[in-house]
């Protein structure tokens, strides 16, 4: 990749920012309907509509409907039917889709070159928002001829509009939500059909699963909003001490909340780790937020720290899981004022070992090859399901995780997960 042409790629530098989730492949060609349809239904509007689309396969309909519309189209591929505004190649495999109108204006920017996972990008998406314009004079400024005079001719909106594209970027993330599950379910669908009495039973199982799933979210929907309720009584709170407090332990709640979603989601669906580049100094400072009431609780001792400021591929609802459960493990085996340790270490060429250690008592050596068997547990009133579940969702992320020692000086356990 030539570095100078990158750095003029201001488009894609919108994607980046955007920290968007990333979406597929069928929900940005939604979008781009989307966006085209008011002016498609409006014949007679004026309006000035700019593209750059590879593949215009499923799209050609839309396209086609728009050459028999009043609006100017300029094109930025050669695949369009219009005339080539395009200068220099600098935009690569960015893709964008602007529309200026009396009534309205849309900027919908895409790339797939920006994620790992094959046909999904995070977007850029603006309704009615002063921001168009700006998409406007970077597009410009590598046109053939100036389109800066349309920012002037068309000036649909008096105000930002944020919470109109806030409410649509949310409305895109469920989308793309069911656009997923559908897609599994028809897989899994079509992996039971050939046997009757086993689809009968994934029936049952999945029915009674989001029965339980719906009771749960009933619940965390209060959770929700008393959560909200406190953030925002925080604000009114002199003590800035206790303000923190108060605000980290919010935070807390949202992705504990965010964490117990995830989970009731593959209730509904045979579901694989969602596995996406993490950046391990932000999955720390996360984890740490999460556990620390507990560890104070137990007035224990934690050390979270990485020499390794890399990116790993994990689902990080998963992963966050299970570190939880070899902490939350470890406070049972230590006593009051013990430490836990959390470090890494590159192993090889491409795999971070992430080490969780503490200075318990240990785990007789007799059940340590039980450990991970599934409805084995050393506790009174344990599951047997923390390790077995952990041991699992770290293979489902191309991981692993194991025991490395246990004896009088404590207990150590590997994870071993892949690093970009």
């Amino acid at each position: 990749m030539n570095v100078s042409n990158f750095k003029k790629n201001f488009l894609k530098d919108l994607i980046y920012l955007a920290h968007t989730k990333p979406v597929s492949k069928q929900i940005i060609k939604g979008l781009f309907r989307f966006a085209l349809e008011p002016l498609l239904e409006a014949q007679n509007q004026k309006a000035v509509v700019f593209i750059r689309m590879f593949d215009t396969t499923e799209s050609e309909g839309v396209l086609k409907r728009l050459e028999f519309n009043q609006a100017e189209v300029y094109s930025f591929s050669k695949n369009i039917n219009a005339e080539n505004l395009e200068r220099e190649p600098i935009w690569e495999d960015t893709e964008f889709l602007v529309i200026l109108s009396p009534r309205y204006s849309v900027a919908l920017l895409w790339d797939y070159s920006t994620e790992e996972i094959k046909d999904t990008s995070c977007v850029y998406f603006l309704l009615n928002s002063r921001e168009v314009n700006n998409v406007v004079r970077i597009i410009s400024a590598n046109s053939k001829i100036d389109l800066n005079r349309y920012t002037i001719e068309f000036t649909p909106e008096r105000r930002s509009n944020e919470l109109l594209n806030k409410a649509v970027h949310k409305f895109i993330d469920y989308a793309n939500s069911f656009a997923q599950e559908a897609s599994v379910s028809q897989a899994e669908s079509n992996l039971l059909e050939s046997n009757e009495e086993l689809l009968k039973k994934y029936e049952y199982i999945s029915d009674k699963a989001k029965m339980i799933s719906h009771e749960i979210r009933n619940h965390l929907s209060v959770i929700d909003l008393y959560s909200k309720i406190i953030e925002k009584r925080a604000k009114n709170i002199s003590d800035d001490e206790v303000k923190k407090s108060i605000e980290n332990g919010v935070n807390s709640i949202i992705k504990s909340k965010e964490l117990i979603g995830g989970m009731l989601s593959e209730l509904k669906t045979i579901q694989s780790a969602n596995v996406l580049p993490i950046k391990v100094t932000d999955l720390f400072k996360t984890l740490e937020g999460l556990v620390r009431p507990k560890i104070e609780e137990k007035k224990a001792e934690l050390s979270i720290k990485t020499s390794n400021d890399c990116q790993i591929l994990a689902d990080e609802g998963k992963l966050l899981n299970v570190l939880i459960n070899l902490i939350y493990n470890s406070l049972d085996f230590v006593d009051n004022h013990g430490r836990i340790e959390v470090s890494t270490k590159v192993e090889g060429e491409n795999t971070l070992k992430i080490v969780v250690k503490d200075n318990g008592c240990g785990i007789p050596e007799d059940i340590c090859e039980k450990i991970f068997e599934k409805g084995f547990t050393s506790k009174q009133t344990g599951s047997g399901l923390g390790l077995y579940i952990s041991k699992t969702a770290m293979q489902e992320q191309y991981g692993d995780l194991i025991l490395k020692e246990s004896g009088q000086n404590g207990t150590a356990f590997e994870i071993l997960i892949p690093m970009i």
